[in-house]
């Protein structure tokens, strides 16, 4: 009998993490709480093969990311890495920008939580172009 797949992944304060986390990308992982670590999250996925995109989290409902020294080069392919996405943190990171925020426009049908907090260098024109997103919760 085989194990149950992996749903939740909970690495909250885990210092550096060396990539890859994971051989393959657990496809059925819904949340995956990395806040507070030191890793980013882009590090942590394996690269899909020689010239493909990098493996996607299909499942992944729920994305914690607060305090992990993110910067925009680690945020900006979340929405094409989790596409169906309801929940992101991405608190406590400083050097995100408009450039990691425009991106999650795309989780247009999607996203029902964002949190933005502490993040200085995000502008009203990146929180004007997430209008369209079904927000339930926006946490500035």
């Amino acid at each position: 009998q085989s194990p149950a797949p992996l749903r939740e992944l909970r690495l909250s304060g885990c210092p550096s993490l060396g990539p890859p986390l994971w051989p393959s990308a657990p496809l059925s992982l819904e949340v995956l709480d990395l806040s507070g670590g030191e890793t980013p999250f882009s590090h942590l996925l394996p690269p899909g093969p020689p010239a493909s995109p990098p493996v996607r989290l299909p499942a992944l409902r729920l994305l914690l990311l607060a305090d992990c020294r993110l910067t925009d080069a680690d945020a900006r392919p979340i929405s094409h890495l989790c596409p169906r996405l309801e929940a992101l943190d991405l608190s406590g990171n400083p050097l995100l920008s408009d450039a990691a925020v425009l991106p999650l426009a795309a989780l247009r049908r999607t996203l029902r939580s964002l949190a933005l907090e502490r993040l200085p260098l995000v502008t009203a024109h990146a929180l004007a172009a997430l209008r369209a997103l079904p927000l339930q919760t926006l946490d500035l």
